[in-house]
């Protein structure tokens, strides 16, 4: 009833607030002569969204000493990058297993899409959470809009070619024998794959904005 609607709307407009603190956020940490305070701010709140990081306790003591904004965004980037690629790679991989398997034993390629976009919005929501974003319905189809210039990249191999996608299988052995059979699930791992890319950049606040 209304306590529902209620609740869903405050988890929406928290999560609005989520992704525009990483807007902010990746705007203050580009300007070396921006002022340190809300700079540091923002970082320490965005860091406090963040579960079960390796270097999480190190960045924010350091992010929390930072004396300027070159100091705060190296300190940010030398403990939470890997950790948050990391997390995020291992996201993908998954997906791509799991979306290339249910493609291949998809019994109509016209479900091959639905699956394949259904698996994909998980993923989204999954890498935004790593970065520190619980996305509600609203939100995730704004982060959808802000990847949407991915879908013609990935609608084909043109564009990567298929020594690329040869490349980016190779890590999933399970995967590569399965596409040598079935071109479609490797296309579909490949997609969901450089999905979670596209959205850990959107999601991140130290890579540029999509």
């Amino acid at each position: 009833g209304l306590l529902a609607v209620l609740w869903g709307t405050w988890r929406e407009g928290r999560a609005f607030r989520q992704l525009r603190r990483v807007d902010a956020l990746r705007a203050l940490l580009a300007e070396d002569s921006g002022p340190v305070l809300p700079a540091r701010a923002l970082a320490l709140d965005w860091l406090s969204s963040l579960n079960q990081l390796p270097g999480l306790a190190a960045a924010r003591e350091a992010a929390g000493t930072a004396a300027d904004v070159p100091l705060l965004r190296a300190a940010l980037r030398r403990h939470l990058v890997g950790p948050l690629q990391s997390a995020t790679q291992r996201a993908g991989s998954q997906a791509a297993l799991e979306g290339g398997i249910v493609v291949a034993i998809s019994p109509s390629p016209a479900l091959d899409g639905v699956l394949a976009g259904l698996r994909g919005l998980s993923l989204l929501r999954q890498v935004a959470a790593i970065h520190g974003m619980r996305p509600g319905a609203m939100v995730t189809f704004s982060l959808l809009r802000r990847l949407a210039w991915t879908a013609a990249g990935t609608s084909g191999l043109d564009l990567l070619g298929r020594s690329v996608a040869d490349s980016a299988l190779s890590h999933l052995p399970v995967l590569r024998h399965l596409a040598a059979a079935l071109p479609g699930s490797g296309l579909t791992a490949l997609r969901l794959k450089r999905l979670a890319e596209v959205t850990a950049q959107a999601c991140s606040p130290f890579e540029r904005a999509l």
